[in-house]
């Protein structure tokens, strides 16, 4: 089954992509990445260290030879695109 998973780079979405993609699951994230972007600006890290998802994408696949495909889009000004 294909599954958009909105919100995939934050704490409920990436577990839920990575879950869903274990199941045998074609999964994509939707994220704006809008919470990096307010620690950049805030000059703040996470308390939780979190790595870029980029990152992450690359040892999922690494690890289970499943790939997640990640689209950097804004669902709230960018409607028709999604």
């Amino acid at each position: 089954m294909k599954i958009l998973v909105l919100g995939g780079d934050g704490f409920c979405g990436w577990p839920t992509s990575l879950h869903l993609s274990a199941q045998g699951h074609d999964v994509a994230i939707v994220d704006n990445l809008s919470r990096r972007k307010i620690d950049v600006e805030l000059e703040c890290d996470s308390l939780t260290p979190i790595r870029p998802l980029g990152e992450r994408l690359r040892a999922w696949k690494e690890l289970t030879g499943k790939q997640i495909e990640f689209h950097n889009l804004d669902v709230a000004s960018n409607y028709q695109r999604l």
